[in-house]
């Protein structure tokens, strides 16, 4: 799959995500908030499931399975205001696949606040942009096919 999704509510995903990520990276709150606010009306538990598995990607770039140690530290320079910084506690997972999670409600922006920051989080470590990760994780929601193997999603995607 490529930019842009095949359907309006895979494309309001994908623009969320990648304005929120850029708003965060820019220490743009009202930004940030506008992307949480858009995810927020999107259809539950898809979205939901589309934010974890975009996570799972980008925490399988950083390296082979048992070698990340966590929490994460967020790369110099990468601007990340004090309410951007991911919870430690969040980043407590190498992987919550085969692990069910109760998606969130459409009223839980904690949770959907939270997932953004990890997915932000973890692209600023991992030294990428999202949007090929973004583009797995929405083919392997709509169940069109399997997700790659770690390191096959390609780098050069720019946001919008």
């Amino acid at each position: 799959m490529s930019y842009p999704p095949g359907t309006p509510t895979e494309r309001a995903l994908w623009n969320a995500v990648v304005d929120g990520v850029r708003a965060a990276g820019a220490s743009d709150r009202a930004g940030f908030e506008a992307a949480v606010s858009c995810l927020r009306r999107l259809p539950r538990p898809w979205a939901d499931q589309v934010l974890d598995h975009t996570a799972e990607l980008l925490a399988e770039e950083l390296g082979p399975p048992g070698s990340v140690h966590w929490p994460l530290p967020v790369p110099p320079g990468a601007g990340l205001a004090p309410w951007a910084r991911a919870d430690p506690s969040l980043l407590a997972f190498p992987s919550r696949r085969g692990h069910a999670r109760p998606a969130a409600t459409p009223s839980d922006s904690e949770e959907t606040t939270r997932r953004l920051l990890l997915i932000t989080h973890l692209a600023l470590v991992a030294q990428v942009r999202v949007g090929a990760f973004l583009d797995v994780a929405l083919v392997d929601a709509s169940g069109r096919s399997s997700r790659p193997p770690s390191r096959l999603v390609p780098h050069c995607r720019l946001g919008r």
